[in-house]
């Protein structure tokens, strides 16, 4: 684990990223002011809803698609390919499934509002994209991280284009960050990193260390 965040927990990550999205948010509300309802350009398109059934089922189906490639891809190459240091560990592990569920959803609706609804229109999806990959600063020093960012930014680009609407992106950008939050959570498909703990492994330590002195004996 990084020393960086050796003195963190999971709930001072959550506030962190609560933080982190609020700026984001504000720059969001700035761009849509500047950009669009200044100079008259009609904002509200991206956020209409006209069919919820697209909305969930091709945001579903881009979740789907980019769950099972990050499992694939966490699953055969090298860990250290996918190692942020276990912030992303160290964040998801002792918080609630409900807590999981908010924090991704304030990500989710965060994000796509300033990259989708408000930059996207007027850079077009690889510049938003590569302007999205930046704002992930900590995965800089991973080419396979940092390409991966980069691939679901343009997919979600490509996906706002053909729906018409925020949300289509905002669901499946939601999905994708619950379900491995929740994979991380349980321990699925990742070791657990040296110095990340739960309750769950003080318990087998302590059965661990009962039955050890149950055989001294």
């Amino acid at each position: 684990m990084d020393s960086r965040y050796t003195n963190l927990d999971s709930r001072t990550l959550a506030l962190n990223v609560y933080i982190s999205q609020a700026i984001l948010f504000a720059l969001g509300l700035a761009g849509l002011y500047f950009f669009y309802i200044r100079t008259g350009v009609d904002w509200t398109r991206p956020f209409a809803l006209q069919d919820a059934a697209d909305v969930f089922i091709y945001g579903t189906l881009a979740a789907v698609l980019v769950i099972v490639i990050e499992v694939i891809l966490i699953l055969f190459l090298p860990r250290d390919m996918f190692d942020d240091g276990g912030l992303n560990e160290l964040l998801f592990r002792d918080l609630s499934v409900g807590h999981i569920a908010i924090v991704c959803a304030v990500v989710a609706i965060t994000e796509e509002f300033l990259f989708r609804a408000v930059i996207q229109p007027g850079l077009g999806v690889w510049w938003t994209s590569v302007l999205f990959t930046l704002v992930h600063v900590r995965y800089m020093k991973k080419w396979v991280m940092m390409t991966v960012v980069f691939v679901i930014s343009v997919l979600f680009g490509v996906l706002f284009e053909k729906t018409g609407t925020v949300w289509t992106v905002v669901w499946a950008h939601f999905l994708v960050d619950f379900v491995l939050g929740c994979f991380v959570r349980k321990g699925w498909f990742l070791e657990r990193k040296e110095g990340i703990g739960t309750e769950g492994s003080n318990t087998e330590d302590k059965n661990t260390n009962g039955e050890n002195e149950d055989v001294d004996e």
